[in-house]
């Protein structure tokens, strides 16, 4: 697995730090914990959860792969995938993150390009040729775009027959913490964005964060919306074919435990890829 240490250079620099650790409490205020601050600035500014996406991506995809990480933040799951040898390009909103990833690739890999390795803009109005990709990857990405729908749409218009999504996310269905908040989330408040930013204030919580930036996504509903796409289910990991039909019934039958949490609509994340099949446009 990949690591900070890995890296001739640190994920940030020194200098960098206290700006980090102020955009991230302004980004998050009333959301995050000062423990959250740290933490997402070790997973995600750092290169712990890259790591992890790494080896998904050796797990799954051939050398020198095309991959597009949406919503990509600092980047650092971008450098990780091009050390690595894919061939990652990522999408950021946020100019600060933007603009720190571009810094940093300059920096660590200075024979990559930054501006055509990280592209600020609109995830949901991207200027990608269709059939170009061999992955399009949303780590922790699809509970902060608004249409589901509208982005798996993009996703398999860009992907090339055979191509994959790679998506991992919060189920807001789950009885579990709410992934920005860390407090105990109801399942019910998914439908009523109103009563979950209330919910949020009777904790002494300021739900503004909740109220602009996060959509409750579930696992039925991303299921369902890939399925509608004709995207071929699977596993993340092992690309174990998830489909629900009956030529598929020697798996099912074999691994039916992995199926029963598959596609539990409980579960705590959604975490699985899905393929656009050979024979698509």
């Amino acid at each position: 697995m990949i690591m900070d240490s890995d890296f001739r250079d640190p994920p940030f620099l020194e200098s960098e730090r206290d700006g980090l650790t102020e955009y991230l409490h302004r980004l998050y205020s009333g959301a995050f914990t000062e423990e959250a601050i740290r933490a997402h600035l070790a997973n995600y500014v750092g290169y712990s959860f890259a790591g992890y996406v790494v080896q998904v991506l050796l797990a799954r995809l051939p050398a020198s792969a095309k991959v597009l990480d949406i919503g990509c933040g600092f980047g650092s799951t971008v450098v990780a995938g091009r050390e690595a040898g894919f061939d990652v390009t990522g999408v950021e909103i946020a100019p600060f993150e933007v603009e720190f990833a571009r810094r940093r690739l300059e920096r660590v890999r200075p024979q990559d390009d930054p501006e055509a390795v990280f592209i600020m803009g609109d995830a949901t109005k991207l200027d990608v040729p269709q059939n170009s990709l061999d992955a399009v990857a949303f780590w922790n990405v699809l509970e902060h775009i608004e249409s589901c729908d509208d982005m798996l749409e993009t996703a398999f218009r860009i992907l090339r027959p055979g191509g994959m999504v790679l998506i991992e996310c919060p189920n807001y269905a789950a009885k579990r913490l709410e992934a920005h908040y860390h407090v105990p989330w109801k399942p019910e408040l998914r439908h009523d964005r109103k009563k979950a930013a209330e919910y949020l204030r009777s904790l002494g919580r300021d739900s503004r964060y909740f109220e602009t930036s996060v959509f409750c996504r579930t696992n039925w509903e991303v299921l369902g919306s890939l399925r509608r796409r004709g995207f071929e289910l699977q596993e993340l990991g092992t690309g174990l074919s998830m489909a629900l039909r009956p030529g598929n019934l020697a798996n099912m039958m074999r691994y039916w435990p992995r199926f029963v949490d598959f596609y539990n609509p409980g579960r705590p994340s959604v975490i699985l890829s899905a393929r656009k099949p050979v024979g698509s446009t």
